[in-house]
């Protein structure tokens, strides 16, 4: 993303969860009473150089994938899993399809076999979009709320659509697997083609993509379900039970 001083601060968040720190340095509890807010109008309010605000955020590294998640801020990991979703979205899902399309990849009869496997992809591709996009707009902004009420104190968790660990188990939140199974199955049915050159070869590109794609889904879903979510609930429940800090505490309705 190209961050914009026009960008509100939910957008900047949404794409960036790491500049939660740089953003409340700057500005504190305001970010997230004034999630519609832009930037510039943040940073005029309190006299800040918009400019240098925008190059901080824009400088933010990347958390390499050996971090110790369990010993940083939760938005460390989920800006780490929002860099995943843009690699999977902008990099690794256009060039599977991108070789399932090539035209020197044949099938019996006439290119059928492989034109319903490109239609299994483009369904999959489809779906796992849409669990992304869910993930981003709204799973995520609520957990990153729910962290910055630890942080403040006049601050309370979102009640719109309910809590965090209902939404989970309502969900059946473990979607990535299942969209593993379906990147695998897609391969093994590439792969029994036996196609000749020069499709055989575009073939096994295919294929070591989608393996590729199937172990690093793989190592996300693991993060989100045995690192992420723990932590989500058990905030939660510190939240909800009133044994975060700054008692009593507000819900906020959006």
């Amino acid at each position: 993303m190209i961050y914009s001083s026009n960008n509100s601060i939910r957008q900047i968040l949404r794409a960036r969860p790491m500049a939660v720190q740089i953003l409340e340095e700057e500005f504190g509890q305001l970010i997230w009473d004034h999630q519609e807010s832009t930037l510039v109008s943040l940073c005029t309010s309190r006299v800040i150089d918009v400019s240098d605000c925008l190059a901080r955020i824009a400088k933010i590294p990347q958390s390499p994938p050996d971090t110790d998640w369990d010993n940083k801020p939760i938005y460390w990991l989920i800006d780490h899993l929002v860099r995943n979703h843009e690699a999977f979205r902008e990099k690794e899902m256009p060039e599977i399809q991108s070789l399932l399309v090539e035209e020197r990849l044949p099938a019996y009869p006439d290119g059928y076999i492989v034109k319903l496997l490109l239609q299994e992809y483009q369904h999959f591709q489809a779906d796992f979009l849409k669990h992304m996009a869910e993930e981003e707009d709204f799973l995520f902004p609520k957990i990153l709320r729910n962290e910055a009420c630890l942080r403040y104190n006049a601050l309370g968790p979102e009640t719109h659509r309910g809590s965090v660990t209902v939404y989970l188990k309502s969900e059946a939140h473990q979607p990535e697997a299942e969209f593993k199974r379906m990147i695998i199955s897609i391969r093994e049915k590439l792969r029994n083609q036996h196609l000749d050159r020069p499709a055989a070869e575009i073939a096994r590109k295919a294929e070591t993509a989608l393996d590729g794609f199937a172990d690093r889904l793989l190592i996300h879903a693991e993060l989100e379900t045995n690192v992420l979510f723990p932590r989500v609930e058990l905030l939660e429940r510190k939240l909800y039970e009133n044994h975060a800090p700054g008692r009593p505490r507000h819900t906020a309705d959006k």
